[in-house]
């Protein structure tokens, strides 16, 4: 099934802004049809859903690049992803970390203040 830009852009949740963008970047590329308007698939969605997965993780923009042009190199590059997914996968879980600390002195403060309005 194909989609224009705007159609793609309420599946995927991105502007159309956005997905120029992202195309103008390289990370997405798109067929055009004979009138030259940009015409999305169902391989773009998977690719989008995937993109936004590694993005949330905190992915660079270049990093994401590297993995995309080292896809296009096909199965050659394959330890190249392993490694940079990995790498993601650290970088990420080390956030992770940092986050549930942050959570950890927060649920402390709210127990204070909680004893604190009780007791008064």
């Amino acid at each position: 099934m194909t989609y224009k830009i705007h159609e793609f852009s309420k599946i995927t949740g991105l502007t159309p802004y956005t997905l120029r963008f992202y195309e103008k970047e390289g990370l997405l590329t798109v067929k055009r049809d004979q009138n030259n308007i940009r015409m999305y698939d169902d391989r773009n969605k998977e690719w989008i859903d995937f993109f936004l997965h590694l993005k949330k993780t905190g992915m660079t923009i270049e990093d994401l690049k590297q993995y995309l042009n080292w896809w296009h190199e096909g199965d050659s590059t394959n330890r190249d992803r392993l490694e940079l997914l990995k790498k993601q996968k650290q970088s990420a879980l080390n956030e992770l970390e940092q986050l549930q600390q942050a959570i950890n002195v927060l649920d402390h403060k709210i127990a204070v203040y909680k004893k604190r309005v009780q007791e008064s």
